[in-house]
This record gives structure tokens, C-alpha cells and sequence, in this order.
């Protein structure tokens, strides 16, 4: 079941692609709640380990972060040169018996480095997801799969909390019957489905072929890939920029609300994540499909910066929000905001991946994902939790202050990011008429090969 990639697919061969991009979605879907499940369970992790917010902060980020951004480059190299249905079955399995091993930690140590094996498995899944998608469809029909895969990120950055809180409430429920804290047992539960999960990737997703590259766009070795990447750093580093700033604030707003509203109004922390992920599932969705649409209709105007427009208006939005969410002392308010923020920022998360696709060559897109990926985590995930954390311990008191810490975060790296996404708008605009060319030129190979 071979896919071809740049000649019209038969029905059978796009019916292939699309399962496969389904599977993709779910993995995506399992992969944030592994990585969100703990902002649930913080009140019980702090009770359980003895330890302060600085330290859950840590667990929640850096824990994961440092470690996900320092390998997603050399796994990205390898996914850019070998199956990348294997890698994706790898990095499945290995974060899912990471989650189900955190169950069992016996202390704060053990649960780091567990959580340090979820980190390396999930830095498998979007540069592999993205790189697969390109190869399964052509640039015409790639962006519905990049957006539905992308949207993914948005909606179950809050959506998490829903499934999370539906675990914790049955981990509840079940832990004297099963003599296990209900902490440990929310772990359990949403780390089986993707052992399920990857082992049904493996056997019914076949690896696409890869469009051939000139000669001169190998980028076998790394540093021939550094190169490419300093030679468009007007692009690719003002996006890393803004996608750390970004992070830096969403993951400091997702790790702490649910606590924020627990301690300003009282809410079991299931209660929070239900309230917290519902809002926020139903707007990301909304901004899952209004983003593109609205990319769509500008550049058929003739507007080839759409994509950076677009993103920069998200952006913007998107900060003003979380500060707002942080500040208020209405749970009424502070709901809206999510919602808001949620909406706004799905426009960086289905726009980044189609920036990328649109004017990376193909022996790159994963190591470029990567390098996204790297400046989320090793900036975004590792410094917004523990240093909101740090903020609230150092300079306020009371119920409200790790809210205080969230807003300081969104009203400093907000703006830079919003700035920093604005400056790549030439160098992209350069770009798409080098890929533009490119691609014409690969689609001609092809078909002179047939």
C-alpha cells in the first residue's frame, strides 16, 4: 500500500492518508493529556511529596522542557532519514509507560525522571506527524491535515483538563476499592489507552514515500542543516522567538489556572479541570476552524502574508487574554478569558506547521518542527510554571498570588512575541517564492519519472 505523493491519489490512497492522519490526531490528543494530567494533580503531589509550588513548577516544566527540547533535535535528524512510523511507535510506547511508571513513584526524584521519559517520547510524534503529512498529500491538499493536526494543540491544551479530571473523579472513586491513591490511579488511566494506541500505528500505518529532493537540498548532515537554518533565521528564528514567548505564557497559564481556581474559589480540582478544559475545548475547536478559513479567504485577495497577519492578530489577542484570566477575581470573567485566550491562540498552533510547510524543504521539515518544538519547551515549558511559581512566592501573598506571577509572564513575553512574529513577515515572503519554485520543479521529476 504504497502512497503516492504528488500526483493525484486514488480514492483508496487518500482514504489511506486520512487514516493515518486520524491516528495521528489521537496520538496527538493522548499526548497532551500525559503531559497535562499533573497541573490536576498538583494539590495531591504537593500533599503526597512534601513540596512547594517552585518545585511542582519544575515537575510541571523544566522536568519535562529541558529534556524534551535537548533530544527533539536528534531525534528530528533521525526521523528526516529513517521510518518514521517506527520512531512515532517508539516514542508512543516509551511515553506511555512512562505516565503509567509516574503511578508508581515513590518519591519526587523518581517522578522527574519518569516524567523525563515522557518528554523523549512526545518529541518523537509532531515532527514525524508533520513530515508524514506532507508526504501523504500534495501542497494543494495539505492544509486540512495540518490544521486538523495542529488544532489538536489547542483545543486539548484545555481539553486535557476535562479527560484529566474525568480520570481523577474515577481514580476517586475506585481507590478503595483498588488500595491505590486516586492521583496515582488518574495516571494509570490515561496511560493505557496509548500503549493500545501505538501498537495499532504500527500495524495498520504503512510509511509514506518521500518527494525526492535536488541534490543541493539533501541536508544529510547536521551541518548542512544549521546552515540552511542560519542562511533563514530572519524567518525561523523570530518564529522560535515568538513561539517561546507564547508557550512561556500559555503553559504558565495551563499548568497554574486549575490551581488558581481551586484556591481563589474553592473548586475540587476536578471541578476546575471540567470547568477549565469545556470552555476552552469548544472556543479552541472554534479557532481550529475559523483561523483557516479567514488565512484562506485573505490570501485568495492576493495577500500572501496572511499566514503572518493572521498569526500576529492571535498572538496579540492571546496574551491580552491570559493576563486578563490571571488578574480577575470573577470566576465568570476568568472563564470568558480562557475561552478567549483559547480561540486566539489556536491561530499560532495551526499557522506555525503551515508556515513551515509552505516554504521548508522537505529533507527539513523535521529538524525545523524540532527546532520549534526545542524553543517551546527549553524556554516556554521549562522557565512559565516554575517561574510564575517564583514570582508569586517572591513578590505577593494570598489565594491570588500565583495569578499575580501568571500576568507578569503574559505582559512581558506577550508583547515581545507579538513583535518578533510581525518581523518575520519579508524573510517569509522571500521564502514562499523560493518553495513555490521548488515544488513546481519537484512535481515535474516526478512525473517525468512515471
Amino acid at each position: 500500500m504504497t502512497h503516492e505523493v504528488r500526483a493525484a491519489p486514488r480514492a483508496a490512497s487518500m482514504r489511506s492518508a486520512w487514516y493515518a492522519v486520524i491516528l495521528l490526531l489521537l496520538l496527538y490528543c493522548m499526548s497532551f493529556i500525559d503531559r497535562l494530567i499533573l497541573s490536576l494533580l498538583a494539590p495531591a503531589l504537593s500533599a503526597a511529596f512534601q513540596i512547594s509550588d517552585v518545585k511542582l513548577g519544575v515537575l510541571f516544566g523544566m522536568g519535562f522542557g529541558v529534556v524534551y527540547g535537548l533530544t527533539g533535535l536528534p531525534l528530528a535528524h533521525l526521523i528526516d532519514k529513517s521510518n518514521r512510523v517506527r520512531m512515532v511507535t517508539f516514542g508512543v510506547l516509551l511515553w506511555s509507560v512512562c505516565t503509567i511508571g509516574s503511578a508508581f513513584a515513590p518519591n519526587y526524584t523518581a517522578l522527574v525522571i519518569l516524567r523525563a521519559g515522557v518528554a523523549v517520547g512526545e518529541a518523537v510524534l509532531s515532527p514525524a506527524a508533520i513530515s508524514i503529512i506532507a508526504d501523504l498529500f500534495p501542497r494543494e491538499k495539505r492544509s486540512a491535515p495540518t490544521t486538523a493536526y495542529m488544532a489538536v494543540s489547542t483545543f486539548m491544551g484545555a481539553g486535557a483538563f476535562v479527560i484529566g479530571g474525568a480520570a481523577l473523579d474515577l481514580g476517586t472513586h475506585l481507590s478503595a476499592a483498588l488500595g491505590m491513591e486516586p492521583w496515582r490511579l488518574a495516571l494509570v488511566f490515561v496511560g493505557l489507552p496509548g500503549i493500545a494506541m501505538g501498537l495499532l500505528f504500527y500495524s495498520t500505518v504503512r510509511e509514506p514515500v518521500r518527494a525526492p529532493a535536488p541534490a543541493n537540498e539533501q541536508f544529510s548532515t547536521a551541518g548542512q542543516a544549521i546552515g540552511y537554518v542560519a542562511k533563514e533565521f530572519g524567518l525561523y528564528g523570530y518564529v522560535y522567538l515568538a513561539a517561546a514567548m507564547l508557550t512561556m505564557t500559555g503553559f504558565a497559564a495551563s499548568a497554574w489556572a486549575p490551581t488558581l481556581m481551586v484556591r481563589t474559589h474553592g473548586l475540587t480540582p476536578a471541578h476546575a479541570g471540567y470547568l477549565y478544559g469545556t470552555v476552552g475545548l469548544v472556543t479552541g475547536l472554534i479557532g481550529a476552524v475559523l483561523w483557516p478559513v479567514l488565512v484562506e479567504a485573505w490570501s485568495r485577495k492576493g495577500r500572501k502574508d496572511a499566514l503572518i497577519i493572521a498569526f500576529t492578530i492571535g498572538i496579540t489577542g492571546y496574551w491580552i487574554c491570559a493576563a486578563t484570566l490571571a488578574l480577575t477575581p470573577s470566576i465568570v470573567v476568568m472563564l470568558a478569558a480562557v475561552g478567549a485566550a483559547t480561540f486566539f491562540t489556536t491561530a499560532g498552533a495551526v499557522l506555525i506547521p503551515m508556515i513551515f510547510q509552505n516554504v521548508t524543504p522537505g529533507r527539513m521539515r523535521g529538524r525545523v518542527m524540532a527546532g520549534y518544538l526545542m524553543a517551546n519547551n527549553l524556554v516556554g515549558f521549562t522557565i512559565g510554571p516554575p517561574l510564575a511559581a517564583w514570582i508569586a512566592e517572591r513578590f505577593f501573598t494570598g489565594p491570588h498570588a500565583i495569578g499575580y506571577g501568571m500576568a507578569a509572564i503574559a505582559l512581558v513575553g506577550g508583547p515581545i512575541a507579538s513583535v518578533a512574529v510581525w518581523m518575520t513577515r519579508k524573510a517569509y515572503l522571500r521564502a514562499l517564492v523560493t518553495a513555490e519554485a521548488r515544488e513546481r520543479a519537484a512535481d515535474e521529476a516526478l512525473l517525468a519519472a512515471r
